[in-house]
């Protein structure tokens, strides 16, 4: 693994270790979301860093990507796998759709266009919510936080945005205009640290019942 931070021809050409030799074992998850939670928390991952959240009575969509490539071009860039287990449609009532910040492989246009068609409220960092506005997700549905604001949904969850070692931006010149967040998801119960795409840091002291493990490289990231 190349030490500091990947080069363009990393990003783009380094295959090592990025391809499953086999397919992905894919379980549909719509039976489970029919079934109660006994434990007050399950989560179930889509693909990238979209993951159903359920915690306490609410569910929570973190960062929803469904499409084929997370890139400015529909031709060129990262191209997923596999398809994700469940169309956007398929999915459960929501309460509320996290979005840590502005990369393509977090925030994914054609995913937010089919999510605003909702009634769910949307919770990101500060600045994303411009995107968000101009994709059809109503003003009003939009709760943008500063790191250690938060929001508290109906039911009482409460989500807190949290410091995260990353950067912003989706073209050439929007570099670290918006905000980045880590979210602590805090239930009657339960408690779920989402890290976006943190580094190593000290908030992953925790404590909390859930704790993501990304693919990012500590000495890449450990800055």
């Amino acid at each position: 693994m190349p030490e500091g931070r990947p080069t363009l021809a990393d990003l783009m050409f380094r295959g090592e270790g990025r391809t499953p030799a086999n397919p992905l074992p894919i379980i549909d998850p719509r039976a489970s979301w029919a079934r109660p939670v006994e434990t007050g928390l399950r989560a179930t991952w889509l693909g990238h860093s979209t993951v159903l959240l359920e915690i306490d009575g609410h569910r929570v969509l973190t960062d929803p990507v469904w499409g084929a490539r997370v890139s400015p071009l529909p031709f060129l860039g990262p191209k997923r796998f596999q398809p994700v287990p469940v169309d956007i449609a398929a999915l459960p009532p929501l309460d509320a759709v996290l979005v840590s910040h502005d990369h393509y492989d977090h925030l994914d246009y054609p995913s937010i266009r089919a999510l605003a068609k909702r009634r769910v409220p949307f919770v990101t960092s500060l600045g994303v919510g411009l995107h968000l506005e101009a994709w059809g997700v109503p003003a009003e549905r939009i709760v943008e936080l500063d790191w250690w604001e938060h929001t508290r949904l109906p039911g009482g969850l409460t989500i807190t945005a949290a410091p995260a070692h990353h950067y912003s931006g989706r073209g050439l010149r929007d570099r670290n205009l918006t905000l980045w967040s880590s979210f602590a998801l805090r239930g009657e119960r339960h408690a779920i640290f989402f890290s976006g795409d943190t580094g190593l840091s000290p908030a992953w002291a925790g404590p909390d019942d859930a704790l993501p493990q990304g693919p990012q490289c500590a000495r890449r990231r450990r800055r």
